[in-house]
């Protein structure tokens, strides 16, 4: 179910969006900086990679759409959204124009692993990377949200997730914080905490021994 980006009205703006044609049922999605999703400083995420316990950079390697990237950025964490689709790299180049940047978020068109690999050890190191790869689904899961159906025609299963799950432990100066559907194995050995929801879980590994 190949994607292809189409011109379409958002917000009364000419914008980029992302369409599948096999799929008509599926509204076209765009990236919108404009407005970020609510997000509680007592939400799981929040938690899990540690505002107020010394994490102030974070790295979102699975950027997507931005979302959560631009809900941690309104709660005060500083944060570089990495994406490496081509496609999504034009949702978002096409949303920077539209509105710019909100304060403490940027943005790298970047394979996450390589990027993850070129600040380890450096000035440029964050405190957390927060990874939500997409999830192989078989034939017998569950059909996703239609937007996450749009999303993995454009960037498919992250089949390399395991990689940058590694990169981001070595790049982390004090936790990596990873997404996972509810029912998956863990990403990781050694999770120091998770949080579960209803359909997600939250795992948290810590890359230093001194992180609360």
């Amino acid at each position: 179910m190949p994607a292809r980006l189409v011109s379409l009205d958002h917000d009364g703006r000419a914008a980029l969006g992302l369409a599948v044609d096999e799929a008509p049922d599926l509204l076209p999605i765009v990236v919108d900086l404009a407005t970020p999703r609510s997000l509680a400083r007592t939400d799981d995420l929040v938690r899990a990679l540690g505002l107020g316990r010394g994490v102030v950079t974070v790295i979102d390697a699975t950027a997507g759409l931005g979302r959560d990237a631009l809900a941690l950025a309104s709660v005060g964490f500083s944060v570089t959204a990495v994406e490496r689709s081509p496609l999504v790299q034009a949702l978002w180049q096409d949303a920077i124009a539209r509105t710019g940047l909100p304060e403490r978020l940027r943005f790298v068109a970047a394979d996450a692993a390589e990027f993850l690999r070129s600040v380890a050890g450096t000035a440029q190191a964050p405190d957390a990377v927060f990874l939500d790869p997409m999830y192989p689904h078989g034939p017998r899961r569950a059909m996703p949200q239609k937007e996450m159906r749009l999303l993995r025609a454009a960037v498919g299963d992250d089949v390399d997730a395991a990689d940058l799950f590694a990169a981001a432990r070595a790049a982390a100066r004090r936790r990596v914080v990873v997404k996972r559907p509810k029912r998956a194995p863990p990403m990781g050995e050694g999770a120091a905490h998770c949080w579960t929801g209803a359909s997600t879980r939250l795992e948290l590994y810590l890359t230093s021994p001194s992180s609360p």
